[in-house]
């Protein structure tokens, strides 16, 4: 299979969450041919399939066997199941997990793979995939190459990764990605119980980021823990256990990793 009229690939999204609504609409404005959408909810699968003008089905059973490249876009813990109800495919089949062998599609096809864009998706929130590094892994170097040509088809920036290194890529995200996002949602709590505005976090917010991409994270850490002072932390300590326990332990986690961190650096 050679991707230089793509129009002329047939692909199915298996799935209808936040990585399938962007991977198919991505693919279908690059020119593929989205033929199926398969989800085990029904509307979900409907709404979907009617962006990219699929069919659609809630029944694996059902699948088009007919496909050049089948992209399984499930919750990780959903993916065995969905394998076991897969026909032996003629076509590609990729998963799009971070966390997941590569090794547990090489029961439904002889060419199967990972294609995973490494970005955070929601699916209320428009998304380019332009420069986005999708890690690809392949049964054969052949089928790397159509993997490469689809991601560059659709603005990604293909990256050849192995299973065990991109465990660790995706654990990596977890930390600067969902735990980032969390502190930040604590923020907004606290503001939101003292009555004053998360807005006012913004610019603090920006320049940190800002300044962790262009001195580095660990060059740029500031803080009362990074300084040692006790004084602050004991403080800070006590006013978030007058509002919630469990905030406080995360303050003194994250305050006592930041401290052990600096100074075993420094040693």
């Amino acid at each position: 299979m050679h991707l230089q009229k793509n129009k002329q690939v047939k692909i199915v999204q298996v799935g209808a969450g936040n990585v399938a609504s962007h991977l198919s609409k991505a693919l279908h404005s690059a020119g593929f041919d989205v033929v199926q959408i398969v989800a085990n909810t029904k509307i979900n699968a409907q709404k979907l399939s009617a962006l990219v003008n699929a069919s659609y089905t809630n029944s694996v059973s059902q699948i088009n066997q007919s496909a050049q490249l089948y992209i399984i876009s499930v919750p990780d813990s959903a993916i065995p199941s969905v394998i076991s109800q897969l026909p032996r495919l003629n076509g590609i089949v990729v998963h799009t997990s971070g966390s997941t062998s590569i090794e547990v599609l090489r029961q439904v096809s002889d060419n199967y793979g990972v294609f995973y864009p490494f970005q955070t998706f929601s699916k209320t929130r428009l998304l380019s995939l332009r420069d986005v590094p999708v890690c690809l892994e392949a049964s054969s170097n052949a089928v790397i190459d159509i993997l490469s040509e689809i991601a560059t088809s659709i603005g990604g920036k293909p990256i050849v990764m192995e299973s065990e290194q991109r465990r660790w890529l995706h654990l990596s995200g977890v930390f600067s990605s969902n735990f980032v996002n969390h502190m930040l949602t604590l923020a907004q709590l606290v503001a939101e119980d003292k009555g004053f505005s998360f807005d006012l976090l913004k610019p603090l917010i920006s320049e940190t980021i800002s300044k962790a991409f262009e001195l580095a994270p660990a060059n740029s850490q500031t803080g009362p823990a990074i300084r040692g002072d006790m004084d602050t932390i004991k403080k800070h300590v006590a006013m978030l256990s007058s509002i919630n326990e469990e905030w406080m332990e995360v303050y003194r986690l994250l305050s006592s990793s930041i401290w052990n961190l600096e100074n075993n650096k420094n040693q």
